[in-house]
C-alpha cells in the first residue's frame, strides 16, 4: 500500500519515457507504476503535451498511436491540459533543454509530489535543483515505498 500524505494518495507526474518503457515492458520498474496508477494506487497525471509525446513515439514500442491512447485512458485519473505559457516560460530558464519545461510546468500545476522519468541528461540532473517536487527515476520511486 502506497505511503498517503494527509489521507490522499501521492500524485505522480509521468514523462512520456516512463510510460513507453512501461508499455513496452509491464515487468518493469515502469510497467509497474503504470500498474500503480491504472489500480489507483498512486494519482498517476500526465499533460495533454507528455500524451501526444507518448503516442508520436507508439512506433518505439511496437504499438500503434490509437492503443497507445486507450492503454493511458485506463491508466491515468488525470490528463491535465497543456501549461500555461507563463510557467512554461518560467521553467525554461531552469531545464537544460527548453524543450522539457513543460514537463516541470505540468508537475507545478499539477502540485505533483513526484515527477518520475528516464531522462537522466536533461530531468533527473536537475534532482538537486528543483525542491517542490521529487524528481525520480522508476526504480527510484519504488524504491521510496510509493
Amino acid at each position: 500500500m502506497p505511503k498517503k500524505q494527509n489521507g490522499l494518495r501521492k500524485i505522480v507526474l509521468f514523462n512520456a519515457s516512463v510510460i513507453l518503457a512501461g508499455l513496452k515492458s509491464p515487468a518493469g520498474g515502469s510497467g509497474k507504476l503504470l500498474f500503480l496508477s491504472r489500480t489507483n494506487k498512486i494519482t498517476g497525471v500526465i499533460s495533454e503535451i507528455i500524451l501526444d509525446e507518448t503516442v508520436r513515439h507508439a512506433a518505439d514500442v511496437d504499438l500503434k498511436p490509437a492503443d497507445i491512447r486507450l492503454a493511458i485512458e485506463t491508466m491515468f485519473g488525470r490528463i491535465l491540459a497543456a501549461p500555461e505559457i507563463e510557467n512554461v516560460a518560467r521553467f525554461n530558464k531552469i531545464v537544460i533543454d527548453p524543450g522539457d519545461a513543460h514537463v516541470l510546468a505540468a508537475g507545478y500545476e499539477a502540485k505533483a509530489d513526484f515527477l518520475v522519468t528516464l531522462d537522466k541528461k536533461h530531468l533527473l540532473i536537475l534532482q538537486k535543483k528543483i525542491k517542490w517536487v521529487k524528481i525520480v527515476s522508476p526504480g527510484e520511486l519504488i524504491e521510496s515505498g510509493v
